[in-house]
């Protein structure tokens, strides 16, 4: 039953941003730990609402990761909305929306849904443009997380003998942030706090809601030249088919 959630499926594709595909349905992926702050001039690229936000934000990588994010999803819109294709970078704003619980991007007369994820400089981005079922999440998989240790405290009992049933470290981490990526996908797509998803199955609540799901790993080096890995699910309504695209460059 579970089997083909671990088969890494999900396409990702790396590329330059100026070679992308106009398809909808993307979610660009980028290391944002590569980015200089100083080479951009922020009042051009961010809204008076994201600059305050910018601001307080502390560590340089949380800057990083919050400019990233903004300038993909504004260079998105462009890209896949052609009537907004000559609106100014700072005149959209990204706002999150609690009724709706989702980070939304105000351009010219409409309200676009997104959804984006981060996790130790990787970013990644999408436009929601259907307003459909649509989650996706990413998370460094790291051996020295006691991943045995919070899957027992928080993780169903079937999710937790999946975890542990391999003999080796590497096996068990990989499937422990396989499961939880699925889980904090779904919370996103159904707009349902991820406290209320980690006990229960997720493969079952997935099958529950009728929603597919599709997952896989990318390495991206860091800073030392070390590789580091990370999984991506990708939560969504069986009808459409969600790509990824390791962004190679970053436009300015």
């Amino acid at each position: 039953m579970t089997e083909h959630y671990f088969k890494n499926a999900l396409s990702i594709t790396s590329t330059q941003f100026a070679n992308l595909p106009l398809a909808s349905n993307s979610i660009l992926l980028f290391n944002a730990k590569t980015l200089e702050l100083s080479d951009f001039n922020l009042p051009d690229c961010l809204s008076l609402f994201e600059l305050a936000i910018i601001n307080r934000r502390k560590s340089p990588q949380a800057k990083q990761e919050y400019l990233a994010t903004r300038l993909l999803l504004k260079h998105l819109i462009k890209i896949t909305q052609p009537q907004h294709a000559l609106v100014a970078l700072n005149k959209m704003s990204t706002e999150f929306d609690e009724a709706s619980s989702k980070l939304q991007i105000h351009v010219s007369d409409d309200v676009i849904n997104t959804c984006i994820s981060h996790s130790h400089g990787l970013v990644g981005v999408a436009l929601n443009l259907g307003k459909s079922e649509f989650g996706f999440d990413i998370e460094k998989v790291s051996l020295k997380r006691p991943f045995e240790k919070l899957a027992k405290h928080f993780y169903h009992n079937d999710e937790i003998t999946l975890i542990t049933m391999p003999t080796n470290t590497q096996a068990q981490a990989d499937t422990f942030f396989r499961i939880w990526t699925l889980k904090e996908s779904l919370a996103k797509a159904t707009s349902r706090p991820i406290a209320k998803l980690l006990s229960p199955n997720v493969f079952d609540e997935l099958h529950s809601a009728k929603l597919s799901a599709s997952s896989n790993r990318v390495t991206v080096a860091d800073s030392s030249g070390s590789n580091v890995c990370f999984d991506i699910s990708v939560v969504h309504k069986k009808s459409t088919d969600w790509r990824c695209f390791l962004l190679t460059d970053f436009v300015k």
